[in-house]
């Protein structure tokens, strides 16, 4: 979503300066028929690869992925301005995040990344500040099954003072199948993954 913003400057004094976003809407239809909104809504994905696949493709750098999806309700306070076609700005009380962990053939950590996803012609999930980011598109006919397509995504590794790492989509690693798993793994991920940014 960090794609769509502009910003806007309202009044400001000697005491405070509020900005507000105002976002050229994306219509999230996509996302909504893969999540549907509701409290505390989440997906889970992963796949880890066997050593068979990772023979057959020995330029892929991906061992493992998991991506966890949510719908979080935002306050008034947190919601985001979206630009409205008659110049004005309403409300969004909603946004959808996710977190990603990879572990890879070069890293003996997991890498995490994590930001928040928009949908118009397509669904894609961007990391803060040009950090790149991933796109997804659920298989037709395959239930709990996505594609997940990769450029670049800025990561961490396993730590909040560790180094950003740069995962870029190589000659195998530019398009994962992921299938839908136990909330559980998504829970177990992210509990990590915040442990690790302590």
């Amino acid at each position: 979503m960090r794609g769509w913003v502009a910003a806007v400057t309202l009044g400001c004094s000697m005491l405070a300066c509020a900005t507000l976003y105002a976002y050229d809407a994306p219509d999230y239809k996509l996302l909504k028929a893969l999540l549907p909104p509701a409290p505390g809504a989440a997906l889970c994905f992963t796949r880890t690869y066997d050593k068979a696949h990772l023979k057959r493709h020995p330029h892929q750098r991906v061992t493992e992925m998991i991506l966890s999806l949510r719908y979080v309700h935002l306050s008034d306070e947190d919601a985001i301005l979206v630009a409205t076609d008659d110049g004005g700005t309403v409300k969004q009380d909603f946004q959808y995040d996710f977190t990603l962990a990879a572990k890879t053939r070069d890293h003996g950590e997991t890498l995490y990344a994590s930001g928040d996803c928009a949908s118009g012609e397509a669904i894609g999930c961007d990391v803060e500040c040009d950090g790149g980011g991933i796109g997804i598109d659920p298989i037709a006919g395959k239930d709990g099954t996505i594609l997940v397509t990769l450029e670049r995504i800025r990561m961490s590794l396993g730590c909040a003072d560790g180094p950003d790492v740069d995962l870029e989509g190589g000659v195998d690693d530019k398009v994962f199948k992921l299938a839908k798993a136990s909330p559980s793994v998504c829970d177990a991920m992210e509990a990590e993954a915040f442990k690790n940014r302590q």
